[in-house]
């Protein structure tokens, strides 16, 4: 995650010819989204996140309806955690590639790296929801076993019944939101937490007491915290 985020229309060739002309390109505060207008940001990304399960998650016996929205749950999931990791601010509906490019993104900007379930999990549901939307079968051993992989005791985990299998699969995509708000939370708080120890290292050097406030102010220090 960065400190900032470029925002405004992509380069284009009218662009290029235009630096040529005045001989500089120009990205002033209002092509930065930073400070407190960044942690809004990321504020009502998290907040979305933690509720979009009890929203958007159905109540139903059907087990392909229930794969149809937990694969829309988990787009939602990865194209915010693009939007908070990228170096360019961009709005959900600009992110407009596949699902599996979505997912291969998302994992280089860290997605799943350090975790050895979440990734693997979001991929077998991708690959489960595919059969479902275009075919007229289900490899239902594969997608128990992505629930297998997701559960406390790996080797004891059977299920048996749809309605089993729908519980799980609710259980799944909640605390894979979770895990989502829990990365992009960590990773902010990490760079607040080398904001105010730039501004005490430079303050030990000789700056004013105001200019600190300012800079603490600018990483959000008197903010309250993300999420929760």
């Amino acid at each position: 995650m960065y400190k900032f985020q470029f925002r405004g229309p992509k380069p284009s060739f009218q662009s290029a010819v235009q630096y040529h002309k005045q001989g500089y390109s120009y990205y002033g505060a209002e092509g930065r989204l930073e400070g407190n207008e960044r942690r809004a940001e990321l504020q009502k990304i998290c907040e979305d996140l933690d509720t979009i399960v009890m929203r958007e998650f159905p109540r139903t016996q059907n087990l392909e309806y229930a794969i149809l929205k937990a694969h829309l749950i988990l787009e939602h999931v990865l194209v915010q955690y693009i939007r908070s990791f990228a170096y360019t601010a961009v709005e959900s509906q600009d992110v407009k590639f596949p699902f599996s490019q979505k997912l291969e993104v998302a994992h280089l900007l860290g997605f799943g790296r350090f975790d050895p379930i979440s990734y693997v999990t979001v991929e077998r549901l991708n690959k489960i929801r595919n059969q479902v939307a275009h075919t007229f079968s289900m490899d239902k051993k594969g997608f128990d076993e992505m629930l297998r992989i997701n559960a406390e005791d790996y080797d004891s985990f059977v299920v048996s019944t749809d309605r089993e299998r729908i519980t799980y699969l609710r259980s799944i995509t909640r605390g894979i939101c979770a895990f989502t708000v829990g990365l992009i939370v960590g990773a902010h708080t990490v760079l607040e937490g080398e904001a105010a120890d730039d501004a005490s290292s430079r303050s030990s050097h000789g700056r004013g007491g105001a200019d600190i406030s300012k800079e603490c102010q600018s990483a959000g220090g008197n903010q309250k915290p993300i999420f929760p």
